[in-house]
């Protein structure tokens, strides 16, 4: 008969542990493993848990703020996309101008976008109760923007209304009577001339900011300029920063030539003009640009080679420059860092 195993060996002798046979000896082995194991004591954890959350603390604001920026960008290329293909179908279907009020155009719209809440009497009612500019120094409180006058310079003689759309973006919005697209091929970027807005991609959430959360499309809401003022423009006071964008991976907003421009990974024109769109201006056209030549230039200390909007025809990694004071002008590589004035 099998001699009984016994598995209580702690005090026993090699030798010992040897006759009661090999189990014996493999659970002495665990055991003393078990005694040797080594781990952290609890100041060491909470020590480290301290580290962890000290560099969490610096990290984390940037991070979160980084995100929160590309949310908003990526909110506003997905907004200005929808209201492009829109008013585009519009076109196409040759229902988006003559309209003789912008309600009747809302009333049309409704069908190509998804539009909940329409506010013809209060545009507040759609919107958040004030904007401020881009560094806090003006207030627009949103119930005085009820006509075409309010959102722009011109006066389409329309009142503005508010809408609300079913992704949670709120906008305040006029019709121009007197628009015309000839082109039924038109691209978006067009047919929108014939809308004067400004959009809150967050709802009324804060910080209702322009360049944060609220951008404008051919409107301007804050009639003073801070910058200088030369005839109906009213220009940046100095050059502003030259950050390129990458537009070669479907940052297409501001430039949609992609990969076709050489230079798109560092493309300094794209980044000018989202610079400008960010303080709810604009880059200066070439005939703007022309009209400061000479003495208005001169006058102002506006000097050097500037940014247009426009790119050079039939070239995608070119756009159109002007230099002032003397009104020279050509084709520059949208990787060059130009000078920047943005105007209103």
């Amino acid at each position: 008969m099998r001699k009984k195993v016994t598995r209580h060996c702690e005090e026993r002798s090699d030798e010992a542990i040897q006759k009661n046979g090999s189990y014996c000896k493999l659970d002495c082995f665990a055991l003393k493993a078990r005694n040797d194991r080594k781990g952290f004591t609890l100041a060491e954890v909470l020590i480290t848990l301290g580290i962890i959350g000290v560099v969490a603390a610096i990290v984390m604001p940037g991070l979160i703020q980084d995100w929160r920026e590309k949310s908003y960008s990526t909110a506003k290329e997905v907004f200005n996309r929808r209201l492009e293909e829109a008013t585009r179908q519009m076109n196409v279907n040759e229902v988006l101008t003559g309209y003789s009020s912008t309600e009747t155009f809302v009333n049309e719209l409704k069908k190509y976008m998804k539009i909940l809440q329409v506010c013809p009497s209060d545009p507040s009612g759609c919107f958040a109760a004030a904007v401020t500019n881009g560094d806090g120094s003006e207030t627009v409180e949103t119930k005085n923007l009820k006509n075409s006058s309010n959102l722009n310079e011109g006066n389409w003689g329309t009142k503005a209304l508010g809408i609300g759309l079913i992704n949670g973006y709120t906008a305040i919005l006029s019709y121009n009577p007197e628009c015309s697209v000839d082109d039924i091929t038109a691209p978006g970027s067009q047919t929108t001339s014939c809308l004067s807005l400004v959009y809150d991609i967050n709802g009324k959430a804060k910080p209702n900011k322009l360049g944060k959360d609220v951008y404008t499309l051919n409107a301007n809401i804050f009639n003073s300029c801070s910058g200088i003022k030369i005839g109906s423009l009213c220009i940046s006071a100095s050059n502003e920063s030259r950050t390129p964008i990458d537009t070669c991976s479907g940052n297409t907003e501001y430039d949609d030539t992609g990969s076709s421009n050489a230079y798109c990974a560092t493309n300094y024109w794209a980044g000018a003009k989202k610079t400008c769109a960010d303080q709810g201006m604009r880059l200066p056209t070439r005939s703007e640009l022309l009209s400061l030549k000479g003495d208005p230039a001169t006058n102002a200390g506006i000097s050097g080679y500037f940014w247009s909007s426009e790119p050079y025809e039939g070239y995608a990694y070119l756009a159109w420059y002007v230099y002032l004071p003397g009104g020279g002008q050509d084709g520059g590589l949208k990787r060059a860092i130009i000078d920047v004035r943005c105007v209103r």
